[in-house]
């Protein structure tokens, strides 16, 4: 891996090879440089870390604020107090569900990057001695296998699919609540005012909305071309680096056998 900080284009100088140190610069020996190396790898790797348990924080808290607002509104609907505060619930549901996708898509990232680092430092020390990729494998799901967030095709009846299941039949649940109560609300303005206002396409919407917006996951996470082509970039960027070509080997000087005719000599040696 070849780690590089750059603040801007820098002309080639005249009689210098491009891959020649600056002036000044003293080069690593390979010691220091294998050290400095697995130093990179471990901080990337705790940023990774680190990246995986916010955004899965992230991830819950956006889903029970989404709940909370989704149970108010119902409950003020419902009430008498604003009727018309159902109807944004069937719309606001399904962008839950986006939202929530796009921050477990970034925990996906986290893992592949965090497991893919793991094994490099494994790598470069010739042993397995990092192995929490392989735990999270068994424990949660097996990255490899298909899956629509959490719900793996890997580990379906794991804890982690039965979560994803029981958050969205609760989703389901608050859909369904919202989607009726906005029936129940446009239904009179129909009748009064006509089935050509925009009243009378409030729950068709909201049908067209959720449908589309399930679709779209379903297609993201099970297509996964987008995680492909990051363990395609992480095998590609932490490879280890190619041994250095063996040069030509040296070659012996003749030596002359017990009684033997001296070897002949050079065009270089002839005076």
């Amino acid at each position: 891996m070849r780690f590089s900080m750059s603040f801007g284009r820098a002309d080639p100088v005249v009689g210098v090879a491009p891959d020649s140190p600056p002036a000044g610069a003293t080069a690593l020996a390979p010691a220091e440089l294998a050290a400095a190396e697995l130093r990179l790898l471990e901080a990337q790797l705790e940023r990774m870390r680190g990246m995986l348990f916010g955004y899965s924080s992230l991830f819950f808290a956006t889903i029970r604020n989404w709940a909370f607002l989704c149970i108010g509104l119902l409950v003020l609907g419902w009430s008498g107090l604003l009727p018309a505060a159902v109807v944004p619930v069937p719309f606001i549901v399904p962008f839950a569900f986006l939202e929530t996708g796009y921050l477990f898509w970034y925990t996906v990232f986290a893992r592949r990057h965090a497991g893919r680092l793991e094994q490099a430092i494994n790598e470069r020390l010739g042993r397995e001695l990092l192995v929490a990729h392989r735990l999270e494998a068994v424990y949660f799901y097996p990255p490899d296998a298909p899956k629509i967030a959490a719900l793996s095709f890997g580990n379906p009846l794991g804890f982690m699919g039965g979560m994803t299941i029981g958050y969205t039949v609760g989703a389901g649940l608050l859909w369904l609540g919202g989607l009726f109560s906005t029936a129940a609300f446009v239904t009179p303005l129909d009748s009064t005012w006509g089935p050509d206002l925009p009243a009378s396409l409030v729950v068709p919407a909201a049908i067209a909305w959720t449908a589309v917006i399930a679709a779209y996951l379903a297609w993201t996470f099970l297509r996964r071309a987008d995680e492909d082509r990051l363990v395609a970039a992480l095998d590609d960027a932490y490879r280890l680096p190619a041994p250095p070509a063996p040069g030509p080997a040296p070659h012996a000087a003749a030596v002359p056998e017990p009684g033997g005719a001296p070897p002949p000599a050079s065009l270089e040696s002839i005076p």
